[in-house]
């Protein structure tokens, strides 16, 4: 035999003894045991007993009931106490919301009004810079043709000048068996055409 086999039979043995413990660790049937049962079956009956024979005295029900009455009432007002503080409370937030939700709506109609008020503004600056930007090209326009008018009337006036003085040099060269005596003191003057494309 080695000392496995010793080992494992030592094990054996001690199974054993487990076995016959949990087999007696069950109801134990000795008469310690019925005892106790008598003895809490006792206990509990003497107290119910106590309780009934309290409860039948007159004085002792009315104090039970003025107890039962009492606790009652407290939960009753703690109750209506508990509801009263959430009413509040949901009032005061229902309050606190509603004057958010003002304020809020406020402020968006004044941010709405100021932007409506700048795109006007704006608009009407435009339209204002509009009618200047047309009355400046009108009056731009009014005064170039003005200038061409007078260049016009330059014009003819100089090719008027021009031909008086072609038809006077005619007559001066038809005529030049006459003798023309010119005052020395007067001046002549000689026009010069100017072309306006160049």
């Amino acid at each position: 035999m080695n000392e496995n086999q010793q080992f494992s039979d030592k094990s054996e043995e001690s199974i054993d003894l487990l076995t016959e413990q949990a087999s007696n660790s069950g109801v134990d049937r000795s008469p310690n045991n019925e005892l106790a049962k008598v003895a809490i079956g006792t206990l509990i009956g003497a107290a119910l007993g106590g309780l009934t024979a309290a409860l039948t005295m007159k004085g002792t029900t009315e104090k039970v009931d003025q107890a039962v009455k009492g606790v009652g009432n407290a939960v009753k007002g703690a109750t209506k106490s508990f509801n009263q503080t959430v009413t509040n409370v949901g009032g005061a937030i229902k309050s606190v919301a509603n004057s958010v939700n003002e304020t809020v709506k406020d402020v968006g109609d004044a941010v709405k009004d100021t932007a409506s008020e700048v795109n006007n503004t704006a608009t009407n600056t435009v339209d204002a810079v509009k009618g200047t930007a047309v009355e400046i090209s009108d009056t731009v326009k009014d005064t170039v043709d003005a200038v061409k008018g007078a260049a016009e009337g330059v014009k003819d006036t100089v090719e008027g000048t021009v031909d008086v003085a072609k038809s006077a040099v005619e007559d001066d060269t038809l005529s030049g068996s006459q003798s023309a005596s010119t005052p020395n003191s007067q001046t002549t003057y000689m026009l010069v055409p100017i072309d306006k494309n160049k």
